[in-house]
């Protein structure tokens, strides 16, 4: 049975689900839009034959999904003021409710403005947007509420690639799709993906490591459920690390004769939506270890008893 410290909230509550999905979806948002318009940045250092244009990003859907999210957790959280603080714990620094509603709010504004910009053509400014949400995400993350400052920075090296990772290998498997009647060409788009890949997966990596550190002791990785999700996490990514390499062979060896990404892409591309799914529910879960401020706050002092005074007083 897992403890209680796995989760303030039992697993059994609809509403841990719903906001985990609701923040699975804002992920996935965020890696559509920001990952797409760095995966069309990408695009235009192809120096090939381009058959056309890449494909456009999908800056102004994934901004929309993400608002829509990001207003869905809003909703979530003033409904249930109780279990949003709940599912906040262990609560950041300065947000003692743990800011869930805060921070949506902040969120939707964010995307609700970055796809007005991305409509407009304002690629640069939505994608500053975008990246407000990952420091607002690092605010209410996990890792800072159990190590103030310090946590918020590992948050921002780990959600900003691993949202581009995905959002890059989508527009990557779109531009390969699109490009498929020209083999050259969509294998180099998705070459050019898989160099890029190779450093934001070791980015991810090390900052996933250095998070787990932090949040989960080792004898409650397999006994808390949030141990048990994140090993869960780690062997799906290591399903989309795997399928990554064996695109890359597939690409050394293929001398573009077949059309469209391999099956090993599109494999990581479900992979890494399975990642995102787990990361929405892991953000409602509380993890074992206590923030440095609980550790280090002193002993609750018990007061004495007091008795009336006898003759000997």
């Amino acid at each position: 049975m897992l403890g209680d410290a796995a989760a303030s909230v039992p697993l059994t509550t609809p509403d841990l689900w719903l906001t985990g999905v609701e923040r699975g979806l804002m992920l996935a948002g965020l890696s559509l839009a920001l990952g797409g318009l760095a995966g069309r940045g990408l695009a235009r250092h192809y120096r090939g034959f381009r058959p056309g244009p890449p494909p456009g990003p999908w800056a102004v859907r994934g901004s929309l999904a993400g608002a829509a999210a990001s207003g869905a957790l809003l909703v979530t959280a003033l409904i249930g003021p109780g279990l949003a603080a709940q599912l906040a714990r262990p609560n950041p620094e300065g947000l003692t409710s743990g800011g869930t509603a805060e921070i949506a709010a902040v969120e939707l504004v964010l995307f609700t403005l970055a796809a007005i910009l991305a409509r407009l053509k304002r690629s640069g400014a939505a994608a500053a947007l975008l990246c407000g949400v990952v420091v607002a995400e690092g605010i209410r993350s996990h890792p800072e509420g159990v190590v103030p400052a310090a946590g918020a920075f590992v948050t921002y090296c780990h959600v900003f690639p691993a949202v581009l990772w995905a959002g890059m290998l989508c527009y990557a498997v779109r531009a390969g799709i699109a490009w498929r009647a020209h083999p050259a060409a969509a294998q180099g788009i998705i070459r050019l993906y898989a160099t890029a890949a190779a450093w934001l997966f070791a980015l991810v990596l090390i900052t996933g490591v250095i998070s787990a550190l932090i949040l989960v002791p080792l004898g409650s990785l397999f006994t808390t459920a949030y141990g048990l999700f994140l090993v869960a996490k780690a062997v799906v990514v290591g399903v989309a690390a795997g399928a990554a390499v064996a695109s890359r062979m597939w690409l050394r060896r293929q001398p573009a004769s077949q059309s469209g990404p391999a099956r090993a892409t599109r494999l990581e591309v479900a992979a890494l939506a399975v990642v995102i799914a787990i990361t929405g529910i892991l953000t409602v879960l509380t993890p074992p270890a206590k923030s440095i401020a609980a550790q280090s706050a002193p002993p609750a002092q018990v007061a004495a008893p007091r008795y009336p005074a006898g003759p000997l007083a």
